[in-house]
């Protein structure tokens, strides 16, 4: 972004503090705290989280029965993002009852392997990050290291501190159900996991709540509401308006761009590179300029048929 002389700095309101070279990464507040004030109220995240934090008030209780939280929803609509801010909560509550949560992310471990396969590959990764974090005394982790997932969960819980749980991050699940169900029957002591599907139905969330004694917790998320997006694009540009200068969005442009930006993650791709562009433009960057609904649309069908041809 340029700077003029003696004026505040141009900046991009929709960047993400420590994100800022991948926009498109969700929000992640157990890693960055302040990402925990950057979440806006749409397609139902904030019912969601509300609706977890009833359910794990007791999260004490995560020394004597694990469990499973399965979120699902369409792909973009905020899943990820939603399981950071529960992860973060979580850690926050167990260290207010005098325990350590400590929060393991193996989202980016999935494979369109089997499913024997992808429980194996996340039991590996699993004791790799233990080792690194020292949390399991060496002769603990050999024992661990060649037994079959069903085994390995079933002795964690002994063998980790008194004083830890593990809130483990699981990677995205595709459509096969039978996989959650396994997570769901291995949520033993000391253990949280969090999964998420974007293709998971109705009737397999059903079979998800059945599968184990300790009922698993599911979250739904949706696509966006009607005054959605003008929500997020609101909080964004009034949040950042005394750290420097940019243009601004007349509501007219936020309502009608509700059509073509459909997800949370859409919303935040698009705004986050029409900014960009536009800051390396040589003029066009302060408060008294606007985004226009054209310089969406124009980048939305750039990324679009982009995508569209990869993908082919």
């Amino acid at each position: 972004m340029r700077r003029d002389s003696g004026q505040p700095p141009a900046i991009n309101p929709f960047l993400v503090p420590g994100w800022e070279e991948a926009p498109l990464r969700p929000l992640c507040p157990w890693r960055y705290e302040a990402h925990d004030e950057l979440y806006v109220d749409v397609n139902h995240t904030l019912a969601a989280f509300q609706e977890y934090t009833r359910r794990m008030a007791a999260a004490e209780n995560l020394r004597d029965d694990g469990r499973l939280v399965l979120v699902t929803g369409e792909s973009g609509c905020g899943k990820t993002a939603l399981i950071n801010r529960c992860a973060r909560w979580t850690r926050d509550r167990l260290t207010e009852r005098g325990l350590r949560g400590v929060v393991v992310d193996l989202t980016r471990d999935g494979s369109r392997q089997s499913v024997e396969e992808r429980m194996s590959l996340v039991a590996a990764r699993l004791l790799d990050e233990l080792a690194h974090s020292a949390l399991l005394a060496p002769e603990a982790l050999a024992s661990l290291d060649s037994v079959r997932p069903s085994r390995l969960y079933a002795g964690l819980g002994n063998a980790l501190p008194d004083d830890v749980v593990l809130v483990v991050l699981l990677p995205p699940a595709d459509d096969v159900v039978q996989e959650v169900v396994a997570y769901a029957g291995l949520a033993r002591r000391r253990l949280l996991f969090f999964a998420e599907s974007s293709y998971l139905g109705h009737a397999q969330v059903l079979k998800v709540r059945g599968s184990s004694p300790v009922p698993p917790i599911t979250l739904a998320v949706g696509p966006l509401n009607q005054g959605d997006v003008r929500r997020f694009i609101e909080d964004r540009l009034t949040r950042h308006h005394e750290r420097g200068h940019y243009p601004r969005i007349s509501t007219e442009t936020m309502d009608k761009a509700a059509g073509p930006l459909r997800s949370i993650a859409m919303l935040q791709r698009i705004l986050s590179e029409v900014y960009e562009e536009r800051g390396k433009q040589d003029s066009g960057y302060t408060d008294d300029d606007w985004v226009t609904y054209e310089d969406i649309t124009r980048l939305f069908y750039e990324k679009f048929f982009d995508d569209l041809r990869i993908r082919r």
